[in-house]
């Protein structure tokens, strides 16, 4: 489909977290910030495996990127704020929590095994489509923390995907 009136752009995005009207409390970054509040710590099953992190808010100027390029622009774009260890997102959590919480904050690690573990390059998408991630995981958890009125249980079904799938009614 792709010609001179239509261009064909993928963004292949990070792990996305930040606050969200829709709020979901099984990302990365908002899972620690939930674990921060309710248990006091972080637990880590794997320190040492990579992630890139997406604020919601630097996914949305993606887009807007890609809406906005010219027609001649197509192909895939990696998108991120940041690449980080687990374990290194993990301690940034923690040190944002213990300011805006105002008490320490544990950080537990497991040692378990995992085979997802990757970082990407966004250097096509900064070159190309001239995006650039604006907002770091002390951030983020910053923005989650200053929406936490907006939340109820933290636990609540509706906070995480899996739960809200389990729930849809299945087809025949």
């Amino acid at each position: 489909m792709q010609d001179e009136n239509f261009s064909v752009i993928a963004l292949r995005k990070g792990t996305i977290c930040g606050y969200s009207p829709r709020m979901r409390f099984d990302l990365i970054i908002n899972t620690m910030y939930k674990c921060c509040v309710l248990d006091g710590k972080i637990t880590v099953n794997n320190a040492s495996i990579w992630r890139p992190i997406l604020d919601i808010r630097d996914a949305v100027s993606a887009y807007l990127r890609a809406i906005q390029s010219d027609y001649s622009i197509s192909g895939i774009f990696n998108v991120a704020s940041d690449n980080c260890t687990v374990g290194h997102v993990a301690d940034r959590v923690k040190e944002a929590m213990q300011d805006v919480l105002g008490r320490p904050i544990a950080v537990e690690i497991k040692h378990v095994h995992d085979f997802r573990n990757y970082k990407v390059a966004i250097g096509r998408a900064k070159t190309v489509l001239g995006f650039e991630p604006a907002h770091r995981v002390e951030e983020i958890v910053r923005d989650i923390h200053d929406h936490r009125e907006q939340y109820r249980d933290l636990n609540e079904d509706e906070y995480y995907n899996i739960r809200v799938f389990k729930k849809l009614p299945q087809s025949p």
